[in-house]
């Protein structure tokens, strides 16, 4: 059985292998005896899970062992996204939450995820914390009690004050003359009676797609990449609709795709976003990104004399900056955020967002996306998961820091290196690279963007043709 390691994330693991019942009660034990020594147990702890098998079992026993504790437990009555389960611990000011949830993995994963009482992602020190307190626990030879997952405590729910909050964030007065017609998938997640339920609400209908509880998720992982995306344009062509709206499967990441097969996650509208809320709703701020986020966003503050803040992979990093006053904040892989918000992602905010500027403007995602290039720079942005063994990522990482000593890379003029997470290359023509080894796979990943289309497609060639010597 492979130990628990806890991080921002939490702890995940395979349902029935290291996923089980007496090991999720033993984290939510490190969590309570976290929470007495930051002096905040007497507050409630709110629990949510998401749509996987055995999601509201672990939950409830989960519930009951605080209960049972002295804990004022509050159990979600139905899954629930993690970001307004973020939004309960700040809208009942409570000790923090527990997220049974696996996000967009694989179907046989599931996890317990720690929300701290700010209602953003636990920090290092707090999850460190937690890890420490459960390997003495384990050593100790900690000892679970009885199985009980009948919850007889009553089933909370926040939809409406959670509704009132994005009410509060959004202008929905725009929605009155919202022209686009469109397509909404769950991916089987629990995205779902919150993104179309709310749209409703304000007179936006919209056709649905892999929703209901399926615990495979249709054969795919609930993730919305361009891959599990792109069949959905010849649905929107085949029915006329304009745009198809995913949320991965606890609804904290997003994806969009147009009619035309045209993909938008966080890189396209980040940017397009913070143009909006500076120039039409007339609010400032820093415009925070991480590492491999693209560059467009710093066109946006420079435009508008912003501070630009760039952060380590992680929505940690982000959330920190959002409380600390930014405007809105975001990362490439689909998490999006703003100041009057939790400091945690939210695909169903953003996608509310985004319709409110397509809705302001009288433009599709497509056309927003073009006059946001005619007026900055049209940049092409790509991201490569390469598969390695350790030995070849190694080497990889090896020859990566090997570059950074030298004045160019691949024929193109070093800007500036970071060393912050993985190596960044910024290049003095606006192009850049990054290599980041992951910590947990055998993978690097690889991201590269340039604001010169034909520049972008020499770059690409060049960081394809390197990667292809470590996978021979």
């Amino acid at each position: 059985m492979r130990p628990i390691k806890f991080g921002t994330d939490g702890w995940r693991g395979i349902i029935g292998f290291d996923f089980t019942f007496p090991r999720t009660v033993l984290v939510a034990e490190a969590v309570r005896q976290h929470l007495i020594e930051r002096k905040v147990a007497e507050r409630p702890i709110v629990i949510g899970y998401d749509m996987r098998f055995l999601a509201d079992a672990f939950a409830a026993n989960v519930a009951n062992y605080l209960k049972s504790k002295g804990m004022e437990a509050k159990l979600f009555g139905a899954p629930v996204p993690t970001p307004v389960c973020a939004f309960a611990v700040k809208h009942e000011k409570a000790a923090g939450a527990l997220m049974f949830t696996a996000s967009h993995n694989p179907y046989y994963y599931l996890g317990i995820k720690f929300i701290p009482e700010y209602a953003g992602p636990a920090e290092s020190e707090i999850t460190d914390r937690i890890g420490e307190i459960i390997a003495q626990l384990e050593g100790e030879g900690y000892s679970a009690p009885e199985l009980n997952y009948h919850w007889e405590g009553g089933r909370y729910r926040v939809k409406e004050a959670y509704f009132e909050q994005l009410d509060c964030i959004v202008n929905t007065g725009a929605f009155a003359r919202f022209p686009f017609r469109l397509l909404y998938t769950p991916l089987f997640g629990c995205g779902q009676g919150w993104v179309e339920a709310y749209l409703k609400r304000h007179g936006i209908e919209v056709e649905k797609t892999q929703t209901g509880r399926d615990v495979y998720f249709g054969g795919q992982q609930p993730d919305p990449s361009p891959a599990n995306l792109a069949p959905l344009a010849k649905r929107l062509k085949k029915e006329k609709l304009d745009l198809a709206v995913a949320t991965d499967g606890d609804a904290d990441r997003f994806g969009m795709v147009s009619s035309e097969g045209r993909y938008f996650g966080a890189n396209q509208l980040l940017p397009v976003l913070a143009e909006h809320l500076v120039t039409t709703r007339g609010l400032a701020g820093a415009l925070v990104r991480t590492l491999p986020t693209s560059h467009m966003l710093d066109e946006v503050a420079a435009a508008h004399q912003l501070e630009l803040i760039e952060t380590p992979v992680g929505f940690k990093y982000v959330g920190r900056k959002l409380r600390d006053g930014a405007l809105i904040g975001g990362e490439e892989s689909g998490g999006i955020s703003v100041r009057m918000h939790v400091p945690e992602k939210d695909a169903i905010l953003a996608i509310v967002l985004a319709l409110e500027v397509m809705a302001t403007a009288g433009e599709s995602l497509p056309h927003l996306w073009k006059s946001l290039s005619e007026r900055y720079h049209p940049y092409t942005y790509e991201r490569i998961d390469v598969s390695v063994d350790e030995r070849r990522k190694a080497a990889l990482m090896a020859a990566v820091r090997k570059m950074a000593d030298q004045s160019s890379v691949f024929r193109r003029e070093i800007a500036e290196v970071s060393r912050i997470d993985g190596l960044k290359f910024v290049f003095t023509d606006g192009s850049w690279l990054m290599l980041r080894a992951s910590g947990t796979e055998s993978v690097v990943r690889a991201y590269f963007e340039s604001p010169h289309p034909g520049e972008f497609k020499r770059l690409r060639k060049d960081v394809t043709g390197f990667l292809r010597e470590f996978q021979e």
